[in-house]
């Protein structure tokens, strides 16, 4: 039976070791396409680069988009129109801290409550319950391609329809330039966009 076996082997291995010339030329298989190397400048399209580089967005604070104006009382100027200026502000104010207590977009007003941080401040609040809150107007109106914010305290009625009559602080210093200031930087340097 071995014998059998081993003449079968032998018989199928010549069969396939055969000089038969299809299993040896290979210029009947496809070859892939050849590319031209050399192109003529006549056959070169000229193409002019009409690309656009786009202005980076920051990734903090709008920076040369916002400015302080030389106009006293100042004024701070944003690089953008009243709509986008008015949610840009909106952002800055919640971003600072600031409370709004009222707005009207359709007059351009944001009434905000403001006491600046400083040592006396903090240790008030520390000792009284409540703190005195002190009202300040900010007004957006368009100016040209930019927008325009200023920054006043508010009069008497206006602070006492913001807030609860007993917790206005009609003595307090007028810090509408120290507002104004503080929101100036938060917009410049520290504003986070979206």
């Amino acid at each position: 039976m071995k014998i059998v076996r081993s003449f079968l082997l032998a018989l199928a291995l010549t069969a396939c070791g055969g000089d038969d010339p299809r299993y040896r030329n290979t210029e009947m298989l496809e070859r892939p396409p050849v590319l031209v190397t050399h192109a003529s400048p006549t056959d070169a399209a000229i193409l002019e680069d009409d690309s656009v580089i786009t202005k980076k967005k920051h990734k903090k604070g709008l920076e040369d988009d916002v400015y302080l104006t030389a106009s006293k009382p100042p004024a701070i100027n944003i690089k953008q129109t009243f709509g986008e200026a008015w949610n840009t502000l909106k952002l800055a104010l919640t971003q600072s801290e600031i409370k709004i207590t009222d707005e009207e977009k359709d007059k351009g007003l944001y009434f905000v409550s403001y006491n600046p941080k400083s040592l006396f401040g903090v240790v008030n609040s520390l000792l009284s319950k409540e703190e005195k809150q002190v009202i300040y107007v900010l007004t957006v109106e368009p100016n040209g391609q930019e927008t325009r914010v200023s920054i006043k305290k508010a009069s008497a009625s206006e602070q006492s329809s913001s807030l609860e009559s007993n917790n206005i602080d009609r003595e307090a210093d007028d810090d509408a330039e120290a507002l104004l200031y503080q929101l100036f930087e938060t917009l410049r340097d520290d504003l986070l966009t979206v």
